[in-house]
C-alpha cells in the first residue's frame, strides 16, 4: 500500500504507509473528534470504500456523447 491520505468531512487528514497505521489513525480520529467508537473492522472498511471511491473517480474517464459533451 502506497502512502495514502484519507480525508473526513470535517477537514482532518489521516495518512500512513501502511494499513494497520491508517486504521488505527481514523479509529483514533473518530473517537476523538466524532465520539465515535469503531472496530478495526469497520475502520478498515472505511478505509477501503473510501480508496474504491477515489480509484473509481480517477480511473474511469466520462463518457463523451455525439455532440462532444460528456454523460
Amino acid at each position: 500500500m502506497a502512502n495514502t491520505v484519507l480525508h473526513c468531512d470535517c477537514g482532518f487528514e489521516a495518512s500512513a504507509a501502511d494499513e494497520g497505521d491508517l486504521v488505527a489513525e481514523v479509529q483514533r480520529h473518530a473517537w476523538e473528534a466524532h465520539g465515535m467508537a469503531l472496530s478495526h473492522g469497520q475502520a478498515l472498511l472505511l478505509v477501503f470504500r473510501i480508496e474504491l471511491n477515489e480509484n473509481a473517480r480517477g480511473a474511469i474517464p466520462p463518457r463523451q456523447t455525439t455532440e462532444g459533451g460528456t454523460t
